[in-house]
């Protein structure tokens, strides 16, 4: 089984996670940094872990209580924050060698930058090896909507399917 672990505050980094894992194959799955219990990521041959960018590197317990201060959208949608960060799931995270691929959503400029190189490296210090570099999903700073994802630039949700079919194959080569 393959696994595409996210955090995802508003949707828009499960959305991506998901698309992942549909281009992964039948196989894998997306689960939130609950769901990624050390026993099902020991278990697994591809790791894909993904998370939001927040201040150019992965979202603290500071950002994400300042996410939950800032509703989304019109409709107040509140940020989820009944999961783990990605940086204490990376902690607790079962070392061993697999293969692995980290990505990030984003906004575009300077500051959209970071989370998916950290996870990179946190992936790689528990004895991971990369398929390919890490991969950021752009996502707007604002919009009116309420609904879940909505933040994904368009066409975002593709390329990551594109991008799991890619880590499928990379990984199928090295078999």
């Amino acid at each position: 089984m393959d696994v595409v672990v996210y955090e995802s505050l508003y949707g828009n980094t499960a959305a991506v996670a998901r698309a992942i894992a549909e281009g992964l194959g039948d196989d894998a799955r997306a689960l939130s940094t609950r769901e990624a219990t050390p026993e099902i990521v020991a278990g697994a041959r591809i790791v894909v872990a993904g998370a939001p960018v927040h201040g150019m590197s992965l979202p603290s317990e500071r950002s994400r209580a300042s996410a939950a201060a800032k509703p989304q959208g019109e409709g107040h949608l509140a940020a989820d924050l009944d999961h783990p960060s990605m940086r204490s799931w990376l902690a607790g995270m079962a070392h061993g060698p697999r293969l692995a691929a980290a990505f990030d959503t984003r906004i575009r400029g300077p500051l959209g930058h970071g989370g998916a190189k950290a996870i990179a490296h946190a992936l790689e210090a528990a004895g991971l090896t990369l398929l390919d570099e890490p991969r950021g999903f752009t996502v707007h700073l604002h919009t009116t909507s309420s609904t879940p994802a909505a933040l994904l630039a368009e066409g975002e949700l593709d390329a990551a399917r594109a991008w799991g079919t890619h880590l499928r194959e990379v990984a199928a080569s090295r078999t």
